[in-house]
């Protein structure tokens, strides 16, 4: 029903194109990113095309995105059985430098929170975050350090663990050469990764190369782990 009524509403816009304004056309065309023709013919001709093409205005883009970035929000803290955690940096006083009590986490795990998970900010669809498989090579060259792990609470079904990640690229000064904090929240029974962040300008997405590093991180924590080996996390960052 609401698509039929849109529908009725965008062929009254399209008869009604003639009577509007050169400002009012070119305001429709710039919410729908389209371009701006010199004469109102041109405008009224490229009006239809993103009219029949069903261009969703910007502002309604911006909008839907808000609603479901704020839902999202609310989901990172929030587990499957409904219990509410605090975010990362309320929990201060409570992390440990060991990784011993670490959830085992599995390329399993990796793979369907960067690809499979549906839970991303801006929509719902799958993350597919193929590219940040590749970001192995942040943890193998020693960018990933000061892991630390967070039980929240010994009640609590999930956990946090975080870590500084050394920027892939140098900057001018030591001073602006800030690691970026990442971390990301862990089911203490599965190993499933519940949610993520980082400070770096992709961090809201939860799908950067940084927190990709650190679930590399991980896995090879709990490879080490399974064979008796002492995790290469302990080892000073160089």
């Amino acid at each position: 029903m609401a698509d039929e009524k849109k529908g009725i509403s965008e062929a009254c816009m399209i008869d009604d194109l003639e009577n509007l304004s050169v400002r009012e056309l070119k305001g429709l065309l710039r919410d729908r990113g389209a371009r701006i023709s010199r004469t109102k013919r041109q405008l009224i001709e490229r009006a239809r095309g993103v009219i029949n093409l069903k261009l969703t205005p910007r502002s309604e883009v911006i909008n839907s995105d808000k609603e479901i970035a704020k839902q999202r929000n609310f989901e990172k803290f929030t587990t499957p059985l409904g219990e509410k955690l605090p975010k990362p940096d309320d929990v201060e006083n409570k992390w440990i430098d060991s990784v011993d009590t670490v959830p085992a986490v599995s390329t399993s795990d990796l793979y369907n929170y960067l690809v499979l998970n549906r839970n991303r900010t801006f929509d719902r669809n799958a993350m597919k975050a193929k590219r940040q498989l590749k970001a192995k090579v942040f943890y193998e060259d020693k960018h990933v350090h000061s892991i630390k792990y967070c039980a929240i609470k010994d009640a609590c079904s999930h956990c946090y663990v975080k870590c500084k990640v050394i920027p892939s690229l140098p900057t001018g000064t030591e001073k602006q050469k800030l690691d970026y904090a990442t971390w990301v929240c862990l089911s203490k029974i599965s190993g499933h990764v519940h949610s993520a962040g980082c400070t770096c300008s992709a961090g809201d997405g939860e799908s950067c190369n940084h927190i990709a590093a650190l679930l590399y991180a991980l896995v090879d924590v709990t490879n080490r782990k399974k064979d008796g080996l002492h995790s290469s996390t302990s080892a000073p960052c160089k």
